[in-house]
This record gives C-alpha cells, sequence and structure tokens, in this order.
C-alpha cells in the first residue's frame, strides 16, 4: 500500500485559524462593495485596485510562506500569523469610526488584509492513509480555509446591519444605493455599522488564540515531518520537474480562477450595469460556497476516475460557461433593460464556482501521482502560491473593464485560456504513450 504520513484532516484548533484568516481577506470584498453603497467617495476603478492590492500582497506572503517551507504549514506558525491579524482587524475598525476615509489608507488595509490570505494550507502528520484516497484528504485539507469565504460574505454584510458594539462601532454610516445581505435588500438610507466587521474578526482572532491554546496543553508531540525547512533539495527537485510547471498551469485555471473570481464577484454583481444596480450581497456568497462544497466532490471523482479526466472536463466547462458569460455580460452593457440577463448571469457563474472547486482537488489528486509525495506538501504550496495571483490579476482585468467600458472582452480571453488548458491535459497526461496516464 502506497501511504503517506498525514492525517486525513488538519486538527481543529488549525483549522480554525485558517478560516479566521481567509475570512479577514475576503472581508474586504464585502466592504468594497458597502463602501459604494454608503458612497464613500471612490468609483468603481479604484475599489478594484483595492481588492486587486489585496490580491497582490496574498501572493507575495504565499511566495513568502513557500520559502520558508513546511514550518509555515505547521500549527504553531499558523497560530502565530493569525494572532498578527489583529493589526489589520484594529486598523479596519478605526478607520471605519474615522470617515471620512483616505484612499491611501485604504490601500495599506487592503495591503495587510492580504496577509490573511497567505495562509491557506496545512498539514499534520499523524495517521497513515492510503494513496488512493489523497484526492479527498486534500481537497478537504484546502477546502478547510474556504469556509472562511463564505463566513465573510454570508455573515459580515448581516452583522454590519445591526448595532452589535454600541459606541464601539461609532458613528454608522448610511446606505445611499441601497444594499444587501443574507436575508435580503437593504434600502436606501438604512444604517450600516461598517465598523462591526473589524470587532467580529478581533473577536474570531480571540476565539481562535483560546483553542488553539487549550489545545495545545492536550495535544501530543506531533511527529517529525517528512521534509524540514533545511532541506533546500526538495525545492531545486520541485522548481525542475516538468510536471510542476504544468500541474502549476492547471492550478492557475481551477484555483486561480476561483479565488480571482471569489474576490471580485460582489463588486462585479454591484457593477453589473451603468442602469441597474442588483443587491450584490444577496448572493454573491452562493457561488463561493457552492465552490467550496464542490472540492471534496471533486477530490472524490478524481480517486475515481483519475484526476486528468476531471480537469479537462472541469475546463470544458469553464470555457464554455465564460462565453456564455461574455456573452452576457455583452447583451446586458447594450441593453435598456438589463435586468433581464443578471439572472443569466448569476447562474453561470454559479457554474464557473463549480467547476474551479472541482478542477482544484482534481489536480492536486494528479499532483499526488507525478510528484514524489515527500515532496508534496512543498509542491502545493508552490502551486497554491503562484495560482493567488488570481486575486490579484482578475480584479485588475475587472478594474481596466471598468474604465475602458469593454467588461466582457476579459470572459473571452479566459474561454481561450480554458480552451488552451484542455489541450494541455489531453497532450500531457491523457495520450497512451504519456509518462503519467490519467494521474
Amino acid at each position: 500500500m502506497n501511504t503517506v504520513r498525514a492525517s486525513s484532516t488538519v486538527d481543529k484548533p488549525t483549522a480554525i485559524n485558517l478560516i479566521v484568516g481567509m475570512t479577514l481577506w475576503m472581508s474586504l470584498s464585502v466592504l468594497v462593495v458597502q463602501l459604494f453603497s454608503v458612497d464613500a467617495g471612490f468609483d468603481f476603478a479604484q475599489l478594484y485596485r483595492l481588492l486587486a492590492l489585496s490580491g497582490l500582497s496574498a501572493t507575495a506572503w504565499h511566495f513568502v510562506f513557500f520559502w520558508l517551507g513546511e514550518r509555515a504549514m505547521q500549527s504553531r506558525f499558523i497560530y502565530l500569523s493569525t494572532a498578527a491579524l489583529l493589526i489589520p482587524a484594529f486598523a479596519m475598525v478605526w478607520l471605519l469610526m474615522h470617515p471620512p476615509l483616505s484612499y491611501s489608507a485604504l490601500q495599506w488595509l487592503a495591503v495587510a488584509c492580504g496577509f490573511g490570505g497567505a495562509q491557506f494550507i496545512a498539514f499534520t502528520r499523524n495517521d497513515k492513509i492510503d494513496k488512493t484516497g489523497l484526492g479527498w484528504t486534500l481537497a478537504v485539507n484546502a477546502g478547510i480555509a474556504g469556509i472562511g469565504i463564505v463566513i465573510a460574505q454570508a455573515a459580515l454584510p448581516f452583522l454590519s446591519s445591526i448595532n452589535l458594539f454600541g459606541a464601539l462601532a461609532g458613528t454608522p454610516w448610511v446606505s445611499t444605493h441601497g444594499s444587501g445581505d443574507i436575508v435580503g435588500v437593504i434600502a436606501p438610507g438604512a444604517s450600516l455599522w461598517l465598523a462591526n466587521m473589524g470587532w467580529i474578526i478581533i473577536a474570531a482572532i480571540a476565539l481562535a488564540s483560546i483553542v488553539w491554546q487549550v489545545a495545545r496543553r492536550t495535544q501530543d508531540d506531533p511527529a517529525k515531518p517528512f521534509g524540514t525547512i533545511t532541506d533546500r533539495t526538495h525545492y531545486r527537485a520541485i522548481l525542475r520537474n516538468k510536471h510542476t510547471w504544468v500541474m502549476t498551469l492547471l492550478y492557475v485555471m481551477a484555483f486561480g480562477s476561483f479565488i480571482g473570481f471569489t474576490i471580485t464577484f460582489p463588486l462585479s454583481l454591484q457593477n453589473f450595469s451603468a442602469t441597474y444596480t442588483p443587491s450584490a450581497l444577496t448572493y454573491a456568497w452562493i457561488g463561493p460556497l457552492l465552490g467550496v462544497l464542490a472540492r471534496p466532490f471533486g477530490g472524490w471523482l478524481a480517486d475515481l476516475f483519475g484526476g486528468s479526466k476531471v480537469t479537462l472536463w472541469c475546463a470544458v466547462v469553464l470555457a464554455i460557461s465564460s462565453v456564455a458569460a461574455g456573452v452576457i455580460t455583452y447583451k446586458a452593457t447594450h441593453s435598456p433593460l438589463p435586468e433581464q440577463w443578471f439572472l443569466g448571469y448569476l447562474l453561470v457563474f454559479l457554474v464557473i464556482f463549480i467547476a474551479t472547486g472541482a478542477a482544484s482537488s482534481a489536480i492536486f489528486r494528479s499532483v499526488s501521482v507525478v510528484l514524489p509525495l515527500e515532496q508534496l506538501p512543498l509542491a502545493l504550496r508552490w502551486l497554491t502560491a503562484v495560482a493567488s495571483a488570481g486575486a490579484a490579476y482578475i480584479p485588475a482585468l475587472w478594474y481596466v473593464n471598468s474604465t475602458t467600458a469593454t467588461p466582457a472582452y476579459a470572459l473571452f480571453v479566459f474561454a481561450l485560456f480554458y480552451v488552451a488548458c484542455v489541450a494541455l491535459v489531453a497532450y500531457m497526461y491523457l495520450r497512451n504513450k504519456a509518462e503519467f496516464y490519467n494521474p
């Protein structure tokens, strides 16, 4: 039996820390929509730039953690990095309690929030699992942090509409354009306590710290990892392997699209049309939720049918869906009644989220086959570091689209990229003479 020393899931305290970090990062995707709603003085182009800046920061930190090695994927490091998130959380509270807002200050806040998105993968090594189940296992481990995305986009808009903290949240902001939450539409003129988001994250960080401290007192000594920070041969072996680069490109297609669309989707819904402003935060959380749920399902399918076959079909779905989304966007942009295209746009993007979530896990399964298992943690960190750039370049593309009034073109470019990925998977891993067939 092929085995790797890894637990079936990360421990609960580590999982909570991962969720908290992702909640902080994705709170920015909610904040930019609410800043538009309260007419804080920023246009859509400036708001997209904040998202791109935060994504760039997260990507940079991912690379830092990659070079730190497996130490950055262990529970103690994750706990300490979560505690550091108190800095951007308190900064968020202070800024949102002291209007008018400075765009420069918001840019620094976006950079700081990006640190929360840098911790996406954790590994513990206490049990042996069968290699044939790695697709499911890796999907669950990688999907844990995604829960923070759903919490941020579903819970924070609702909680910011309630006066939870009294004077600690400062004077409420007043909605000008109307807003929404998981319950429904928030009409213009409603009060919003935006500083609540920061206070809630501070409370979550405190809870994560308490849970980790309690767990540490009862935890047995962890098993020695199967790779160390001083073993630099793994870095060279990973980066010199052609399959690393193929898998990296495919993971950009999958997770890069997922995380990029996730951070951009709420604002893109709000900016759906110049003449129609939907209640973006009422719907935006559904896509990431489906993507997170699709990760274990994609891993299970990859264990059954092979990772490359699942990846190929997901890429086909992504290509078709991107063309459909581009056509709908073009029609809505030139229609006197853009609202009639909104439901189609929303449904197509839900399909995109499902496909990216499933493909992400299928690719992790393939990586576990084409690379030696002792290199797997660092390899997955590398893939995640590169693919997380999707959180930077996708908002940047929407920024360009918002300034040039060509929102459909980016989606057609994505479709071409997905078609190229279909060809790449078919050539590298689904030919009869392939070095690895359907890994």
